[in-house]
């Protein structure tokens, strides 16, 4: 479908709806859709879960090489390695450039960072329920006119800055950690903020101190890893000036505590929240809001967000729908798994760890960093992408629409590979290079990616200059197999 028609492959919101049409499609004809995750796990990332969180040994299935001795086969790929990952910070929560975990992080992720156009990268410090001390905007400031990055407010209440190169992340997040910044988890599958207004606090019109409630809920579920992000709000009165209802849970105000909605979300199909309870009060939130999320995270399918997972759950006994069977799971403790619930969300909140202040205190980490593995050298950003002015700021140029070259450079008729002269360059030690990821390297002027394929004891070396948007980003890729041939998905598009 996307080959023929072209359908899901501008932005990727329209992809959901095709893989839709497909299945029905499918089912019109007496064939079907399968769930597996890849041709590497013949089972769903349901069913994967399932058999990670019921191992009664978790040390046999703490890493992605175990899981898959057990459970699959192959290399892994671009699709069951993030997947893997998720399941692994959601059950077991380690640091994820640690233990080779780097080796199944999304483009996003193992730079925890939003790739952009071009090939740098996005800042989003967490700003919990929106409130800011005019220190740490003066600190955003200072940090943005010191690396020149382009500055917006993003609808969720915090500060984006655009425009890093990735060698300069650990220096970036260093100085707003000093300014009492923390990751906001902008490139994970994670929570990413809870928005507020100001209730009670300033508004007339507030009945609840709907910031602080925000903080509250925010700092307990920062960091938790889940199969697709995962927004909040909280309101403090029915006139709902935060949108609690159109988010993946959200809280609004009332007289004697507040009304909780979930499964709600904005976007291309947009959902309205359901509510779950009724005039309850903080604790008893955090108590619901626990079991909720963690039921989510264990039983939904990848990339997955709350609305359509909620949509597709059985309906209550007495024929109210999912909403009801969620009271009966959440309240009633209908499936017995409460304890569970609770023990499980209780230690992702006991073993959050700041992921970016991991990476600034540990040279190791930071080392994952550098531009290139063999040199101290930098290649500035200007010259290696083309900047606009945008009303004083800048931002990457437009890239040429799909189909027109974006450069005039061809391939060559002969084979000057085979007519070239060769010599070996040493560009470094084997534990320079991490394994089963690709590492930058400079050579004279030319960049290259050079894999370490592990699992297959082989090495591959490539221009990191990506021929379809010439972005220097190849070596950041994830390796991986299909049919057996080694390959690696192209972290802008996906391509192999």
């Amino acid at each position: 479908l996307k080959k023929s028609g072209g359908a899901g492959t501008g932005c990727g919101g329209g992809e959901p709806q095709v893989k839709d049409i497909l299945k029905q499609e499918l089912e019109k004809l007496g064939g079907g859709l399968s769930n597996h995750l890849c041709e590497h796990f013949p089972y769903s990332r349901q069913e994967l879960m399932a058999l990670v969180r019921t191992e009664p040994d978790v040390t046999s299935v703490n890493s992605f090489e175990k899981i898959l001795a057990k459970h699959g086969s192959g290399d892994g790929c671009e699709v069951c390695k993030p997947a893997v990952g998720s399941i692994l910070a959601s059950i077991v929560n380690e640091v994820i450039l640690e233990g080779g975990r780097e080796a199944l992080q999304d483009t996003n992720d193992r730079s925890m960072a939003n790739m952009q156009r071009g090939g740098s990268y996005s800042v989003v410090p967490r700003v919990p329920g929106g409130e800011l001390l005019p220190e740490q905007l003066i600190a955003l400031g200072d940090t943005a006119k010191k690396y020149n990055l382009y500055t917006k407010i993003t609808g969720a209440q915090r500060v984006d800055l655009f425009g890093a190169a990735k060698h300069e992340l650990p220096d970036i997040w260093e100085e707003l950690g000093n300014a009492g910044f923390e990751s906001g988890h902008a490139y994970g599958k994670a929570l990413r903020t809870v928005k507020s207004c100001v209730g009670s606090t300033w508004c007339r019109y507030g009945v609840q101190d709907s910031v602080s409630f925000a903080v509250r809920v925010e700092n307990r579920y920062k960091g938790v890893r889940s199969p697709h992000k995962m927004k909040s709000a909280v309101s403090g009165c029915v006139r709902e000036c935060a949108e609690a209802q159109g988010k993946d849970f959200g809280m609004i105000a009332t007289e004697n505590g507040y009304n909780l909605y979930v499964g709600g979300n904005g976007g291309a199909n947009p959902v309205h929240a359901e509510l779950l309870a009724s005039d309850i009060d903080e604790d008893t939130v955090i108590r619901y809001l626990d079991r909720y999320l963690m039921y989510y995270i264990l039983t939904a399918d990848k990339l997955e967000r709350t609305a359509p997972w909620q949509r597709k759950l059985p309906s209550g006994k007495n024929g109210g729908g999912p909403i009801e069977h969620l009271k009966e799971v959440i309240i009633e403790d209908s499936l017995g798994i409460c304890d569970e619930l609770d023990r499980r969300m209780n230690h992702l909140v006991e073993t959050y760890h700041d992921e970016w202040a991991e990476v600034v205190k540990n040279p190791e980490l930071r080392a994952k960093f550098k531009q290139f593995a063999n040199t101290e050298q930098n290649i500035a950003k200007d010259d290696m992408i083309e900047f606009v002015d945008m009303r004083g700021q800048q931002r990457p140029a437009d890239w040429p629409k799909d189909g027109q070259p974006q450069t005039m450079w061809q391939a060559p008729q002969n084979d000057i590979f085979a007519k070239s002269e060769k010599s070996w360059v040493k560009v470094g030690d084997v534990k320079d290079f991490a394994a089963n990821v690709g590492t930058p390297i400079l050579v004279g002027d030319t960049q290259l990616a050079v894999f370490n394929n592990a699992q297959r004891d082989e090495w591959y070396c490539t221009q990191n200059m990506c021929p379809h948007k010439q972005a220097f980003v190849l070596s950041q890729g994830i390796l991986g197999d299909a049919s057996g041939t080694p390959k690696v998905a192209f972290p802008l598009h996906k391509k192999q």
